[in-house]
């Protein structure tokens, strides 16, 4: 009998711990893309600095080290590109990354392959020059629109590209629609109390969305992998982050580098490209794998924000 209940502890020790390493497991990386801003409305180069300081202090107090993803023609602003070169400064003194996300946003399925790689060149001068100055790698590129190519030689010779100039492509495996809240939260007036509606859909879309994700992952690799999430340098992330970040850690979610993701297994998994449009990494590895999954991304954002998107977005 003693034998017995000293079994019956181990056991339920052991089950204890495996449900603790798995709920340990659950890991996500932060990416930032469109620095130093994306807007649907004018906006400063000052009040750019301002939401950069915002996203910043929620990452710090997250204890996040985020790699934001640099567009630099949106740092060539007349008489303002030293201001516009400091708020990336201010990213490296954080403690974050800069990566590319090469100069005007060109993607791979409206321009050529010969326009996109004079992109990354473009889009690497000052974000090269001060992360080198501060002893940080410059070493990721996101794709804009998330086009890895045309073809998957297209894909290849582009990635092979990346590669000779130090480049690891930055993938994605959750993201949910933020540009769609965003373009509504930048139209609605600063003192419009529907940002507050807004900004508790965007949440409630995140967790949603997460959920989604987190299922492809199970269906895909049978257990749940370091996940990369992308969102963008926005008006709405800038005041909803800190919540965002806080929701995320309610679900179970510990935060890691991107680099300390890519590490995992599944990240070695061939991609598709990705034609047209840019869909998570999970939807493409499934395909490349020729496996089913019941859901390919998240569900298209509803109530009052998409009633508003559909009003004030859509031109």
């Amino acid at each position: 009998m003693k034998y017995l209940r000293g079994h019956v502890l181990l056991v339920g020790l052991a089950l204890f711990s495996a449900s603790a390493l798995g709920n340990g497991q659950k890991r996500i990386a932060i990416t930032i893309d469109d620095l130093p801003v994306e807007s649907a409305t004018p906006i400063t180069v000052e009040e750019s600095a301002a939401l950069n300081r915002s996203i910043l202090a929620a990452l710090k107090r997250h204890q996040v080290k985020a790699v934001g993803f640099v567009n630099e023609d949106r740092l060539l602003v007349s008489g303002k590109i030293d201001a516009g070169v400091a708020i990336l400064n201010d990213w490296l003194d954080a403690g974050m990354e800069l990566g590319n996300h090469n100069h005007g946003h060109v993607g791979l399925w409206a321009s050529s392959l010969s326009e996109n790689m004079d992109a990354v060149l473009k889009g690497e001068v000052f974000t090269r020059w001060i992360s080198v100055r501060k002893g940080v790698p410059l070493r990721y590129y996101r794709h804009p629109y998330t086009q890895t190519g045309k073809s998957d030689d297209e894909q290849s010779v582009f990635e092979d590209f990346l590669a000779a100039r130090g480049y690891t492509v930055a993938p994605f495996t959750i993201e949910h629609g933020d540009y769609i809240f965003a373009c509504v939260y930048d139209k609605l007036p600063a003192q419009d109390a529907r940002r507050e509606q807004v900004a508790a859909e965007y949440d409630m879309h995140l967790r949603q969305s997460v959920g989604i994700f987190e299922r492809m992952t199970d269906e895909l690799f049978g257990r749940q992998i370091p996940q990369v999430l992308l969102i963008h340098a926005s008006r709405l992330n800038a005041a909803t982050l800190d919540r965002s970040l806080s929701t995320l850690k309610e679900l179970g979610y510990q935060f890691v580098s991107l680099d300390e993701a890519l590490k995992d297994e599944a990240y070695q998994t061939p991609a598709k490209a990705s034609r047209r449009f840019g869909p998570s990494w999970l939807a493409r590895w499934a395909r490349a794998k020729g496996v089913k999954l019941s859901a390919y991304g998240q569900e298209a954002p509803g109530g009052m924000s998409a009633e508003l998107h559909q009003a004030l977005c859509s031109e």
